[in-house]
């Protein structure tokens, strides 16, 4: 009998490692899972030291937690008491924090950092197994699109950052993990879990919906199932994101979340969209990269077609090949036409994290296997003196908010509110303005001139609240000052008002609406404020008249209303069937102009909607 031969014994060339296909099974079956697991386990440890060097949560990651406070006082996911708004893009991000800040009694903003830490090192780790998963019939993997990741440091900033980053790359990796698992005549439960969880898209940040429609799709055409069984896996999906969308709209009076409307995710600037891709693929050098990436993703399209072709057991669909493919694409699409985000490069790196999905590793082949050599080749050079550190605090387009934060507060990894509170710069007179407006024998406005100096001014006697202090910087604001207090914030994000502005301009992404003084006196001051007071907030007397004659007209009232009333079960089924109505109105910012769209039109006339 012929003895097999030992993988000492297949021949190669001198110092080439002998091919995993050429030596025994056994001895290969115990070689490449071995191999396999580092390609998981190296790149998600490494990314997690990486992501906890540069912990740190961000002011737009305060504007989470002051509901999250609200929730636990017994308010409700209100930023304010006493109006319903809802100032959260990333609904499960808000209530799990409200979960875990319960049951621990911890520092919101600490248990932020962690879990976006957490969860975004697990989704990393759900993505590398589920694509090892998708070239599981291929024998030896090598990585590839793992590099960008490792190489690319906004990846690593929003892995924390208090925003809902960390719990979006946990989604989609686990989502991805789910999809590749997929196949037919698998049971019933199996099918429903995975399409609940893709239904979480729009819950964890709406344009994420996108994402869901594509793994639903490619899940259905894998599958196949009856008219009955699609029925029911849209109804697994569909459930909790429909039942909050009532919520919403019958709580809330609209469709989507306030920074939605205050940022108007429908508008369109595709010139300064492709500005911003390019303010991200630039300086880290990804341009070099996108043609190596693409190759490989053709290649592995042509592979799984020839395969399906040929009817070859065991191996991936097309459909679940392409389906990140096709969100990332359409989700870089949405970003591109939306005008971009004014922090650097977060809106894009959830697309990117998509289209690299199936190309974090890749079967060996002599062609991947030069690629993958000529991206580490990269790797080294884009984490090298070669490629100046991105640290700067802006470029043209969009502003590197972790390096602002971090020279403003004066700490590398700011993780604690206190330590947002006590450093801010621009706190120190607020706080203690705030403290002295508690104090006063009647109601106070606390308002910027245009130094951006903080002052104050009475408030009418009837105001529900002690203080009412103008937020420019919403979430350290809304962390310094108390749950009983008012935050009018100043870019629309928190307030019903300010983010129902019509975009007459554009400026700096996503802040376009600023709400002017007059509008902010015009609701709290009294009737006639101290013409000093109006002089300093550059707000003439007329414009103030003007605005609070539109607040109490057509559609601009019964917005306020919508929020402000008591919860009835009236004003329940009031808010949810006037919310798309309310979701599309937009009133001038200048207040004569309002007035007139507002309070002067003809009888039986609609009042200025602005679309």
């Amino acid at each position: 009998m012929r003895t097999p031969a030992t993988p000492e014994a297949v021949p190669s060339l001198p110092g080439q490692r002998a091919s995993s296909a050429r030596l025994p099974a056994a001895e290969r079956l115990r070689w490449v899972p071995g191999w396999h697991a580092a390609l998981v386990a190296v790149p998600t440890a490494a990314l997690f030291v990486l992501g906890y060097r540069r912990r740190w949560i961000c002011d737009d990651g305060l504007i989470y937690l002051r509901p999250v406070r609200q929730i636990l006082a017994g308010n409700g996911p209100v930023f304010n008491v006493g109006e319903r708004a809802e100032s959260s893009t990333g609904t499960l991000w808000q209530w799990l924090l409200a979960l875990t800040t319960w049951v621990t009694g911890e520092d919101p903003a600490f248990l932020a950092v962690g879990l976006g830490l957490a969860l975004c090192t697990a989704g990393f780790a759900f993505a590398l197994l589920a694509t090892c998963r998708l070239h599981r019939g291929a024998g030896l993997l090598v990585p590839a699109g793992v590099f960008v990741l490792l190489a690319v440091p906004p990846f690593w900033s929003y892995m924390t950052s208090g925003l809902e980053s960390g719990l979006g790359a946990f989604w989609t990796g686990l989502s991805w993990w789910l999809l590749t698992r997929t196949r037919r005549a698998q049971e019933a439960r199996e099918t429903y879990a995975a399409a609940f969880v893709f239904g979480l898209g729009p819950l964890v940040r709406p344009d994420l919906a996108v994402v869901t429609a594509c793994f639903l799709a490619a899940q259905w055409w894998v599958l196949r199932p009856s008219r009955r069984g699609t029925v029911a896996m849209l109804a697994s999906a569909g459930a909790v994101p429909l039942a909050y969308e009532v919520f919403r709209a019958g709580y809330y009076g609209i469709l989507v979340p306030l920074p939605a409307i205050a940022k108007e995710a429908s508008a369109s600037d595709w010139g300064r969209g492709a500005g911003y891709v390019q303010e991200t693929l630039g300086p880290y050098w990804l341009w070099p990269v996108v043609p190596v990436l693409g190759a490989l993703a053709a290649l592995l399209v042509r592979r799984t077609r020839r395969e399906q072709r040929d009817r070859a057991p065991g191996r991936a669909s097309l459909a679940v090949l392409l389906a990140p493919f096709a969100a990332g694409l359409l989700l870089a699409g949405y970003v591109v036409r939306v005008g971009g985000d004014y922090m650097h490069a977060r809106m894009i790196l959830p697309a990117l994290f998509l289209l690299l999905l199936p190309v974090l590793v890749v079967p060996a082949t002599r062609f991947t296997g030069v690629a993958s050599a000529l991206l580490v080749v990269w790797l080294c050079a884009a984490v090298s003196p070669l490629r100046a550190p991105f640290d700067v605090r802006s470029t043209p387009g969009s502003f590197n908010v972790r390096s602002s934060d971090v020279e403003g507060l004066g700490d590398h990894n700011p993780v604690r509110t206190a330590t947002w509170v006590d450093n801010w710069p621009a706190l120190p007179e607020g706080r203690a303005m705030l403290a002295r407006a508690e104090r006063a024998p009647g109601p106070t406005l606390l308002y910027f001139d245009a130094e951006r100096r903080l002052h104050a001014t009475p408030m009418r006697a009837d105001s529900p609240y002690q203080v009412v202090i103008v937020g420019r910087h919403l979430g350290v604001t809304g962390a310094a000052a108390p749950l009983d207090a008012y935050v009018n914030d100043a870019w629309g994000l928190a307030s019903p008002i300010g983010a129902h502005l019509a975009l007459e301009r554009w400026s700096w992404p996503g802040h376009e609406k600023f709400l002017r003084n007059y509008w902010v006196f015009a609701q709290w001051a009294v009737e006639h404020p101290p013409q000093r007071d109006l002089l300093r907030a550059g707000a003439p007397r007329e414009a103030v008249e003007a605005a609070r004659a539109a607040l109490g007209c057509g559609e601009l009232a019964e917005l306020r209303e919508s929020v402000r009333a008591p919860l009835t079960a009236e004003r329940f089924w009031r808010n949810l069937t006037g919310a798309a109505e309310r979701t599309r109105f937009r009133f001038a910012r200048w207040p004569a102009a309002a007035q007139q769209a507002l309070c002067d039109r003809p009888a039986g006339g609609r009042s200025g909607l602005t679309r």
